[in-house]
């Protein structure tokens, strides 16, 4: 439940996103959680793996794509008033 909470994407796919077949396994999500809490990457349940996933934290999830709208639109000017 914690590799589905944080490690996996909402929303679908991206264009151009490149997708390996089968998804996002469950080894997959461990070898993404162990890089992002700077832990040896192995893709096993390790003492130092669980510690990571026994501590409290936010809900925000690790990997998502947090563009709110596509294309990365930009503003015409650079100057801005108020």
């Amino acid at each position: 439940a914690y590799l589905d909470k944080y490690y996996t994407k909402k929303g679908g796919h991206q264009i151009g996103e490149m997708v390996a077949k089968g998804g996002n396994s469950m080894v997959k999500k461990i070898k993404e959680l162990q890089a992002f809490f700077g832990l040896r990457v192995t893709g096993k349940l390790d003492r130092s793996t669980m510690d990571v996933i026994k501590r409290p934290r936010c809900g925000v999830p690790d990997v998502a794509n947090y563009r709110l709208f596509p294309g990365e639109p930009k503003w015409k000017k650079n100057t801005l008033t108020y």
